[in-house]
């Protein structure tokens, strides 16, 4: 685990997860790792950003966003998905996401987006 901010990735492809899980803690992050949406709402450890897939089976990324609203909560969230949708974009979008971006996703993107998270914090 790193010291630094705590990054939870959620993302039915465990290839994905895993590369990653070896990028953040490379930048010094801890990161929590989950296979599913409804396994991180299960879950109620510590979060300053949360990196979600939007398609996944069972929960999908816009019902994550959706639970985490109802919920109150105001961790910033990026939104990934290799299939992206204007519709997908702006519902999430209305849902406060720091960034909507397309997969792959280049890791200078995706720090510079978790850097922006985690000033909203």
């Amino acid at each position: 685990m790193g010291h630094g901010p705590t990054v939870s990735v959620i993302d039915d492809d465990g290839e994905v997860r895993a590369s990653l899980q070896n990028f953040l803690r490379a930048t010094g992050m801890a990161v929590r790792s989950f296979p599913g949406a409804r396994e991180f709402l299960d879950d109620d450890g510590p979060s300053d950003c949360v990196i979600t897939d939007l398609h996944m089976p069972d929960l999908d990324g816009l019902a994550l966003l959706d639970a985490l609203a109802t919920r109150g909560a105001t961790t910033p969230v990026i939104v990934m998905t290799a299939f992206p949708t204007e519709a997908a974009r702006a519902r999430s979008e209305a849902f406060g996401v720091v960034e909507f971006l397309t997969k792959p996703v280049d890791p200078d993107v995706l720090f510079e987006a978790i850097e922006a998270a985690l000033r909203k914090i």
